[in-house]
């Protein structure tokens, strides 16, 4: 081989290598600089609920925070399957994430899609709050029993408002029922907002929604709520009695987490889940959560996932027992 061949040779072997180089460096450099574009939050409910002011509270401090640009976006239907199941299937990028309620953990078992805590990439968790019954200001009860006594005197009489067949509000309303030997007819809605309309525009009786969506309508005393299904009183009603403390046993607890689709890249999924840790852990965020009567204890990615799961497994076994199915 003539000298100038060998040297030829070589600086174009070195050349490729340098180029391999720059491009590992090309890479690194665009997985570290996750995200250069704006972040999509797909909130599976309606706007004005507790979902999707969960949303609306997390892009802020997102973008107060991190700097992020962040929008929002609501896609709702079959009790959230529709905007989660968008997510599911958008480009595994990072840049479509979504809102992922405790309906994740029921939509197979009520027949709305193949849907569960294994379809996606959770990110983690940061909200919670119980279920309430709510009833008109001038609505002669004062109590769960006195409400529950008149059900009994007029099964399938009495019209509950819930935000959507087999949504969680629809299962507390029916786990009520249930526990107390009573017969309701319940009336769907688009989101929790649209059952409180309904009920204090009187198409309905009564409303079973989170204690988050509820409370200020009880303050501005258009609305009465007669107990709350969780294990403590709600900090934002600490006059309402749980439904244990009235002799029903009854916890039916909403959560609200985020989900991502699954095969995002670990950098940019661990990206994500440490982005909704700072956001959960910051004072405005619970300053949020406190003035909502919610629980505003985080969960991890891995911590989130053992909890849908398990609440997976309960739900499909109550969700059999009472004979809920999607219409």
């Amino acid at each position: 081989m003539k000298k100038r061949d060998f040297r030829r040779i070589l600086a174009e072997a070195m050349a490729g290598v340098m180029m391999l180089g720059l491009t590992a460096c090309g890479s690194s450099n665009e997985s570290a600089a996750f995200p250069s574009d704006t972040v999509n939050i797909v909130c599976h409910a309606k706007e004005g609920g507790g979902s999707d002011a969960l949303a609306r509270e997390v892009a802020q401090v997102m973008q107060d925070k991190l700097g992020w640009s962040v929008t929002v976006e609501n896609k709702t239907g079959g009790s959230g399957s529709v905007g989660m199941q968008y997510v599911q299937n958008s480009k595994p990028d990072g840049y479509t994430i979504g809102t992922a309620p405790v309906e994740l953990s029921m939509i197979q078992a009520l027949g709305y899609a193949e849907l569960n805590p294994d379809s996606v990439s959770l990110l983690g968790c940061g909200m919670s709050w119980s279920a309430a019954l709510y009833v008109p200001k001038d609505a002669p009860y004062e109590n769960m029993e006195d409400f529950i006594n008149y059900c009994k005197e007029n099964p399938d009489v009495v019209k509950v408002a819930n935000s959507g067949i087999g949504s969680i509000w629809h299962i507390a309303a029916c786990a009520m029922a249930d526990k107390a030997g009573i017969s309701l007819n319940h009336v769907p809605y688009d989101g929790a907002t649209g059952a409180l309309t309904a009920l204090l525009g009187s198409e309905v009786d009564a409303a079973v929604v989170g204690t988050c969506e509820g409370y200020s309508y009880v303050d501005s005393g258009d609305l009465k709520c007669l107990g709350v299904f969780g294990e403590d009183r709600s900090s934002t009603m600490p006059d309402v009695p749980t439904a244990k403390e009235q002799g029903y046993d009854l916890n039916v607890v909403c959560w609200v987490g985020f989900l991502a689709p699954k095969d995002v890249d670990e950098a940019t999924l661990t990206t994500l889940q440490d982005s909704l840790k700072t956001v959960f852990e910051t004072d405005e965020y619970k300053s949020f959560c406190e003035t909502r009567g919610c629980d505003s204890t985080y969960y991890s990615a891995e911590e989130f996932k053992k909890m849908a799961d398990s609440d997976f497994t309960y739900y499909s076994e109550l969700i059999s027992s009472l004979g809920i199915v999607a219409q």
